[in-house]
């Protein structure tokens, strides 16, 4: 179990962080709204184009991988399709936005706590409910099939936002831009889609009972010192390079020598978007 990756010591961002860009991006918006109305858009994309600056060298050069479309030209066009976007439901007064960026920690039986930061929580048809936004590659059909139930961030955050603003939150409204590039059956323009994933009570208890298990299977862990390794993940883990170590110490020195660890912390407002 590792916690906190970070890009490696000396290391480049090669491609631009996209996802944290737009999140950037749409949590401005808001912010924007209380102050300029529906003229913000270029208030927004500064602190966007700042997030991307902070490690990234530029735009890939033509033909150099299949994320090579993924330019500061992209993230703008990709802006402009959220802006609008987000002006229309303004215009139409679809959503009651009650809470931005928000932390929460809650408990989970007594001893334990479950926290993370919301990035929206608000009022749809007069019932709240929680709002995610999310950047993909995908399309929407492999997208809806895979990332949205079960996934355990949604429910999660649907129990955490409930315990925020003391009353039941009725599931997430996924907000998803899809982006792609340019081939001979894609035109590449970004667009938007939502998906709303719904729990009924029963189901959030039912998520209670399951995560006190995995915390007690986390307790006796870390009591053993013993961290099995759960194989479903190699494929998608970067840590490739430090589970091959033969010794811990190894596996330690590995770490220090090429990763950045540092701790996110969903308790802290200002702490950069990341998803």
């Amino acid at each position: 179990m590792v916690l906190g990756f970070r890009v490696p010591k000396g290391g480049v961002m090669i491609y631009l962080p996209f996802g944290s860009c737009y999140h950037v991006f749409r949590h401005h918006l808001e912010l924007q709204f209380k102050i300029h109305g529906l003229n913000g858009l270029d208030k927004c994309l500064e602190p966007a184009w700042k997030e991307a600056e902070k490690g990234w060298p530029g735009d890939p050069l033509s033909g150099s991988s299949k994320w090579d479309y993924l330019t500061k030209g992209y993230l703008l066009v990709s802006c402009v399709v959220a802006f609008n976007h987000w002006k229309n439901e303004k215009i139409n007064g679809t959503y009651e936005v009650l809470a931005l960026e928000q932390p929460f920690e809650v408990m989970l039986d007594g001893e334990r706590t479950s926290g993370g930061k919301a990035d929206q929580i608000l009022r749809w048809n007069g019932d709240p409910w929680g709002r995610d936004f999310k950047t993909t590659g995908k399309l929407p059909q492999w997208y809806e099939r895979s990332e949205l139930d079960p996934k355990d961030q949604f429910i999660r955050y649907t129990h955490g936002e409930g315990g925020l603003i003391g009353e039941e939150i009725k599931g997430q409204i996924v907000e998803v831009l899809f982006h792609h590039k340019v081939t001979k059956t894609h035109n590449g323009k970004p667009f938007i889609r939502s998906f709303i994933v719904g729990y009924t009570p029963s189901q959030i208890q039912r998520w209670l009972k399951e995560q006190t298990i995995i915390e007690k299977q986390i307790d006796i862990c870390r009591e053993e010192d013993i961290w099995p390794a759960c194989e479903t993940f190699c494929s998608y883990c970067d840590y490739h390079s430090v589970c091959k170590m033969g010794t811990e110490r190894g596996m330690a020195a590995k770490l220090q020598q090429n990763f950045v660890q540092k701790h996110w912390d969903f308790k802290n407002i200002d702490n950069t978007v990341e998803k």
